[in-house]
Formats: structure tokens, C-alpha cells, sequence
């Protein structure tokens, strides 16, 4: 027979139990599956634009592609907004991500990884869009852009879908 006491603490301990397996420890931002249909969306924007450009672009028709160089660079931006704006809380998740994308050789950095991508991409297309500006961009000069972009599009999707665990 038990006791009142112990009937008690029986209580106490299966109820403590409970309510730590029922607690679920955040280990990184929640998944946003609005996040990863954008930059689903604006990445073929992206790869279309450098589609267009492929052959080298000269400043003489720069006004035709600007408004297109703004739309990307705004959505980029917007983007690394909503990334920054989920809590990241402090542990080794960020870590396990980063030691995948250290064996593809483009691993993140900051506490804010896919933000930290958007804003390389951002500034990636200002860079491209000031030199269209100024003199016009060879094929040879947009392939190396377009090699900075898909790095840093392949580390933000490739943190995107870790989260969807």
C-alpha cells in the first residue's frame, strides 16, 4: 500500500516527466515557408536576369534593366528582414548547419545565416547593377557575379529546409 506521501511524490515526479517530455526546446528559428517560396521566386527572377545578361551588357541601355536590379535587391533585402526577424536562440544547431555547408566549402557566418546570404546577394546586385551603370559588364565579369549569387542562394536555401525538419 502507498502512502498519502508517497502518492504524492509519485505524482510530482510523473507529472514533472510530463511536462518536460510535452516541452519542446527551440534550437533554431522556426520554419517559414513563406521565407522559401520567396526565394524560390526571386532566385528564378534572379537567374533570369543573369540569363538576360549572359553575353555582356553595355551602360548605353542600362535604364532597361534598372528597374529589374531594384526589384531584386528590394526583395533581397525584405528578405533579410523577415530571416532576421524569428529569435534564434543560442546552441549547436547553427553549428551542424554550418559544418555541412563546410564540407561544400561555402559554410555561414553570424547568428542570422540566411539573412547574412541575403545581404551578400544584395550587395552582390549593387555591385553588379553600379558597374552596368558606369561602363556596361562583360560575360566574363557576370559569370563571376553570378558564381558569388548562387553560393550565397545555396547557403540561404540550404538553411531554409534544415529548419523544416
Amino acid at each position: 500500500m502507498l502512502t498519502i506521501k508517497k502518492k504524492l511524490l509519485l505524482l510530482v515526479i510523473l507529472t514533472g516527466l510530463i511536462s518536460s517530455i510535452s516541452c519542446r526546446t527551440l534550437l533554431a528559428p522556426e520554419y517559414d515557408k513563406a521565407i522559401v517560396e520567396t526565394i524560390s521566386m526571386v532566385s528564378e527572377k534572379t537567374m533570369s536576369l543573369f540569363a538576360k545578361v549572359s553575353e555582356g551588357t553595355s551602360n548605353r541601355n542600362f535604364s532597361e534593366r534598372e528597374e529589374e536590379y531594384n526589384n531584386l535587391i528590394g526583395a533581397y533585402d525584405a528578405l533579410k528582414i523577415k530571416a532576421k526577424a524569428r529569435p534564434i536562440p543560442k546552441n549547436t544547431a547553427t553549428k551542424k548547419i554550418n559544418e555541412l555547408l563546410g564540407t561544400r566549402g561555402n559554410a555561414l557566418s553570424g547568428d542570422y545565416p540566411s539573412a547574412f546570404a541575403f545581404e551578400k546577394i544584395a550587395n552582390t546586385l549593387r555591385k553588379m547593377k553600379e558597374k552596368d551603370r558606369s561602363s556596361g559588364i562583360k560575360p566574363t565579369a557576370i559569370a563571376a557575379f553570378k558564381g558569388q549569387v548562387e553560393i550565397f542562394l545555396d547557403q540561404a536555401l540550404t538553411y531554409e529546409s534544415f529548419l523544416k525538419r
